[in-house]
């Protein structure tokens, strides 16, 4: 399979927030050797930069918005099928992932 054809789906597998799988692509492009027409590789790989930019700003995004929501709800009430309230302390643990 061509490497053009290979940029493209580790752009697709971006898009669907499937990045292990795209890490995965590029690393096989990197190890097979030229792409092939220069100028559509440029543009793909300059797709796939921008998409991982904005899937990283969006999840930075995320992340500061669930430490405001930690912060500022030091308990959640909720109420279960039944009508009994129930009140869970937040902690404000880091989640480090990603």
């Amino acid at each position: 399979m061509g490497g053009l054809s290979r940029l493209r789906e580790a752009r697709i597998a971006v898009q669907a927030g499937k990045f292990e799988l795209a890490d995965e692509i590029l690393a096989e492009i990197r190890a097979s050797g030229p792409l092939g027409d220069p100028e559509s590789a440029a543009r793909e790989l300059q797709q796939i930069r921008g998409l991982s930019r904005a899937a990283r700003d969006g999840f930075g995004l995320a992340r500061a918005h669930v430490r405001e929501l930690f912060a500022t709800a030091r308990r959640l009430e909720t109420y279960d099928r039944s009508g009994s309230r129930q009140i869970d302390m937040t902690a404000p643990s880091e989640v480090r992932r990603f």
